[in-house]
């Protein structure tokens, strides 16, 4: 570490806790040609260092010696009584810095045949890598951001936080849970150009059909209803697009497949793949898929399937290809082969009639995926 960065983190922390920091009285007691030696003093460590003669001072991960390097010095200095191990915080049970914590060991056994002879001595520090209330209202009111966003800690106290926050320093604060998205405002502005490609695949309709029910009165008798189901018809037009700044030249909004032409890069796509069984209504013994369809034509089971998931599926536009069943990614086809690499388990439960199906789904389907797989395992033909 240099001297530079090394006051310049003195300076950083001294701001921050100034209130924390007797400042005058640390000073007058240590001169500054012995501040001088203690930054140019401060210096990676190498593993030749270890059983060199002479003070040192190692600041080592992790600091539960649960392995890595502090585990490889401990093994080494632990025998000796002109040493000190320095544990700061809490440190999980089961590990080598708990057990130096719990007591005064004199031996630890690392492994069956590694132990460890303990004559060092063992301090514990009182200290955590988390910062205070204090602390984070100081370091946001001397950033003086437009937006603070509080991302980790106990939920009812980051509220609190929250509120002091907005209300003493006037800083729209947010609080999101695990998976919330928040969306936060641009004051700047960049003018760009859009690329053919990138409007064209703005134009295209995104339909998606849901069905709905509603209640029906009858107009014989208006104390007797119905449930009708309705078909409703949404288009969510969406279109991603990348941002493009090359130096000299106009930003410009350009499609992804444009994006990986400019790159000379190939798209790469992650893509799941699940082979099950799915329960038919028929009570004749076969013994193999390629037995039961032929008995079944696959075109037959796919109409089956697609009019289950039409009144259980509310979201998703359905596509009945004839031997194929496509909703967004997803595509599921009946399996003719008792060896599919797909499939988790070759035997079928309680002896039932069943016939596998082979699915595939991009990443950006997993949810709908796995939806369309419960509702067809919970389903018979």
């Amino acid at each position: 570490m240099e001297l530079g960065d090394f006051r310049e983190i003195e300076s950083c922390l001294s701001y921050l806790f100034v209130e924390l920091l007797v400042l005058p009285l640390f000073y007058d007691n240590i001169s500054s040609a012995t501040l001088l030696c203690l930054s140019i003093a401060v210096r990676n460590f190498d593993r030749s260092l270890i059983n060199a003669p002479g003070p040192c001072v190692l600041f080592a991960t992790p600091g539960m010696i649960v392995g890595g390097f502090s585990l490889e010095v401990f093994m080494q200095w632990a025998p000796s009584e002109n040493n000190l191990v320095t544990l700061p915080g809490y440190c999980v049970a089961g590990t080598i810095g708990h057990k130096l914590m719990s007591g005064k060991p004199t031996k630890i056994d690392l492994d069956k045949d590694t132990q460890i002879n303990v004559r060092c001595q063992i301090h514990q520090l009182s200290f955590s890598p988390h910062t205070d209330a204090k602390g984070i209202m100081d370091l946001v009111k001397f950033l003086s951001p437009k937006h603070a966003i509080l991302v980790h800690g106990e939920k009812p106290k980051m509220a609190i936080l929250k509120e002091r926050i907005q209300s003493e320093l006037g800083i729209q604060c947010y609080c999101p849970a695990n998976n919330e998205t928040v969306t936060i405002p641009s004051t700047h502005y960049v003018k760009a150009d859009a690329s053919g490609t990138f409007i064209r695949s703005c134009l295209n309709p995104n339909f998606k059909f849901s069905t709905c029910s509603s209640t029906d009165k009858s107009y014989l008798d208006s104390n007797e209803s119905k449930a009708v189901s309705r078909l409703s018809v949404s288009d969510d037009r969406a279109t991603e697009g990348i941002l493009v700044v090359e130096k000299g030249k106009k930003a410009k909004v350009i499609h992804q497949d444009e994006f990986l032409h400019m790159l000379g890069e190939k798209k790469h796509e992650i893509q799941f793949a699940y082979c099950f069984p799915m329960h038919m209504a028929r009570t004749e013994d076969l013994s193999s898929t390629s037995h039961m369809l032929c008995s079944f034509d696959k075109c037959t089971l796919i109409s089956r399937l697609s009019m289950i998931l039409s009144d259980e599926l509310s979201e998703g536009n359905i596509l009945d290809l004839g031997e194929e069943l496509q909703v967004e990614s997803f595509r599921v086809s009946v399996c003719s082969s008792d060896n599919c690499p797909h499939r988790l388990s070759s035997s079928l439960q309680n002896g039932l009639e069943s016939v596998f199906f082979c699915c595939h789904w991009s990443v950006a389907d997993e949810k709908l995926a796995w939806k369309i797989i419960s509702i067809m395992k919970n389903s018979t033909l």
